[in-house]
């Protein structure tokens, strides 16, 4: 049963903020009365806030017909709500969702962000983290966006954790962004998964959208984990939410001449986590160490070991393990269809070979 009614309804509309609401709400003691106060001009509310509920109850009628359609969200008020997120300085006063509520009553969500430009480093890196996560209670928060956020809960349902996509538009397909990840949000949900926004049914992509998604992002959790961006960008303004709340930040290293690494770079310089692999993710959470992924030696050719020890160094293309190795071309392709099938190596669109693990 849900704890708000009409008013809170219009005073969502009405866009009072939810440290605005809390105060009022102690004062006068329900969102009735917080109307009211609003539409008789009372001095508990600034004329701004007075003028935007009065104009929100004159369409009261058109109000009321949305209010009793409105389907699948939950509030503030509600015992879906998150209490992690109710800490943050803002949060939402409403939020619509698709999938599975259970998802956000675990002890163990983390947020993964990054670019919406990938490297083969970040995107292989994202993968490793997150698969030798698997079999753990972690559900994965990101924000289905292009590049990381994507291969993030790419890698979750991969591995069969929960994963949560938080939006920055609308969940409907026609104002669903980014378009291209509509059928990943329906795969996300068709597997146990949730997707969430605090915008209604109908609302395109606006560019102050985002940086608001973000603050949800990292309220979510108890840690958000930093895998690529610039310095200046949405993920680096996601790892600052996470850090005004006193939440954990960790953070990938890279190299320091690629822009993408500058800013998981800079939170490490400025004292975050460093994260190298999926333990130290379940260290924080204290959950039993997850048996590493082992390659048994006996089942590898003299071959296949050259080129794995070649490539825990780093990933290379076809020309610098011919280089290496001394192969020929036909002798080097066998050898890497053969860890391919095996499920040990990979290819990157660039060329680049790299272990998956």
């Amino acid at each position: 049963m849900k704890k708000s009614d009409f008013y809170f309804y219009l005073l969502w509309q009405a866009k009072v903020s939810t440290r605005l609401f809390w105060s009022l709400q102690k004062q006068l003691g329900s969102s009735q009365k917080i109307v009211e106060a609003g539409l008789s001009d009372s001095p508990l509310l600034a004329p701004k806030v007075c003028q935007e509920i009065q104009k929100v109850w004159a369409n009261k009628t058109t109000h009321q017909n949305n209010f009793e359609k409105l389907a699948d969200y939950f509030t503030i008020l509600d015992d879906e709500y998150p209490e992690l997120l109710k800490k943050i300085y803002d949060p939402p006063l409403l939020l619509f969702y698709a999938g599975d509520l259970q998802l956000l009553t675990s002890e163990y969500l983390v947020s993964m962000v990054g670019s919406r430009h990938t490297t083969h480093y970040h995107q292989a890196s994202a993968d490793k983290i997150i698969s030798e996560l698997a079999g753990s209670p972690l559900v994965i928060v990101s924000g289905l966006a292009i590049g990381l956020d994507t291969a993030c809960h790419q890698a979750a349902l991969k591995n069969n954790l929960g994963t949560i996509a938080v939006l920055g538009s609308g969940l409907d397909q026609a104002s669903f962004y980014p378009k291209v990840n509509f059928k990943l949000a329906q795969e996300i949900i068709q597997k146990g998964g949730l997707i969430l926004s605090e915008y209604p049914i109908g609302t395109k992509p606006a560019l102050h959208q985002f940086p608001r998604r973000n603050r949800i992002l990292a309220g979510l959790s108890q840690a958000t984990v930093v895998i690529s961006g610039a310095l200046k960008s949405g993920t680096l303004i996601t790892a600052q939410v996470a850090l005004d709340e006193g939440r954990e930040v960790f953070a990938l290293p890279g190299n320091i001449n690629q822009q993408l690494c500058q800013g998981p770079n800079s939170l490490l310089q400025n004292g975050a986590n460093i994260i190298t692999s999926g333990q130290d993710i379940l260290d924080y959470y204290q959950l039993k160490p997850q048996q590493q992924l082992k390659i048994k030696t006996m089942n590898l050719t003299a071959n296949e070991k050259i080129i794995i020890e070649l490539l825990k160094i780093e990933p290379l293309n076809l020309e610098s393990l011919i280089y290496k190795t001394k192969w020929t071309l036909p002798l080097l392709q066998s050898t890497l269809s053969s860890l391919e099938i095996k499920n040990i190596v990979q290819t990157a669109h660039d060329d680049l070979v790299s272990l998956k693990w």
